[in-house]
């Protein structure tokens, strides 16, 4: 007759009596191993755990390797190597995956300014670091111009642009405007560095920039006496210089605006509050007037 052994017994027993397999074996004595007593299991060869930031960090890699027109959810759960539907625990549909991967994308511009710096320097300091972080992300601007991000990292950015303008003396309507030319200057110009602006491509292109000169200055002088004189310092490598240059135009712009404006509501120029005056009662939309919040 075989020994009974109580529960009391068995509980008493040390936990390598339990059952006799070798680690990572299959139990001998016909009950299931303790999780605790297996080997670890090597995870080295599993798949990252798929979270909403791995999610926006992936879509990012698509739209710089293939362009925006690439990123579909059934694209981007293919490059994670997951079905569509699990996206969808981090990500509601195709548009909210690019509004958290503009805000992710708009959190790398750094939108503390030195207040001390006039309103027109604070203006061009934010627009300069917009520009590079676009450009830093190609495919991205061209998102930015189709949606309207209204995440934190997006609203900071626009408090950022609006508050030297507001601080400057514009009026309501017209601070609204400024800040549109800003924020279309700027994504605009970061929108043609994309990898397949063929005009960026050419200049760009040490030998190829050579040729465009040798043809403006082949050019009949009697057609085309413009591009014969200048045409090659137009085909150059130099978009730092023309986005400054451009922002410098515009801002100056803006505050020759925001000076006229001011002697308008001082009184110092009758003329133009004369000026100004029938302006608005021609046309109430008029740009730049002077009536308080439009």
């Amino acid at each position: 007759m075989k020994e009974r052994v109580s529960v009391q017994d068995r509980a008493k027993a040390p936990p390598n009596q339990h059952a006799t397999a070798i680690p990572g074996e299959p139990a001998t004595d016909g009950r299931a191993r303790s999780l605790w007593f297996n080997a670890p299991i090597d995870d080295q060869d599993r798949r990252p755990q798929l979270t909403r930031q791995r999610v926006v960090a992936e879509a990012l890699a698509v739209i710089a390797q293939d362009g925006v027109q690439a990123l579909t959810m059934r694209s981007l759960a293919a490059r994670l190597g997951v079905v569509p539907g699990a996206l969808y625990h981090h990500v509601g549909n195709k548009q909210q995956l690019q509004d958290l991967l503009l805000d992710g994308v708009l959190a790398e511009v750094d939108v503390h300014v030195d207040p001390s710096l006039a309103w027109t320097e604070q203006l061009k300091v934010v627009a300069h670091r917009l520009r590079r972080v676009l450009e830093r992300h190609p495919g991205v601007a061209g998102i930015l111009k189709t949606r309207d991000p209204l995440g934190p990292h997006s609203l900071a950015l626009a408090e950022a642009l609006l508050a030297p303008l507001h601080a400057a003396g514009f009026a309501d309507r017209q601070a609204g405007l400024a800040f549109s030319l800003l924020v279309d200057y700027t994504v605009g110009f970061a929108v043609s560095a994309t990898p397949t602006a063929v005009n960026e491509q050419r200049v760009r292109d040490p030998a190829i920039r050579t040729q465009l000169h040798e043809f403006f200055r082949s050019l009949p002088p009697d057609r085309f006496p413009a591009l014969v004189a200048v045409g090659e310092h137009v085909w150059v490598d130099n978009r730092d210089q023309r986005f400054t240059a451009g922002l410098d135009m515009l801002v100056d712009g803006l505050e020759h605006a925001c000076n006229t404006l001011s002697k308008t509501r001082s009184g110092d120029d009758p003329t133009t509050t004369a000026r100004t005056s029938r302006g608005r009662e021609q046309d109430s939309s008029q740009p730049m007037g002077t009536r308080k919040g439009g």
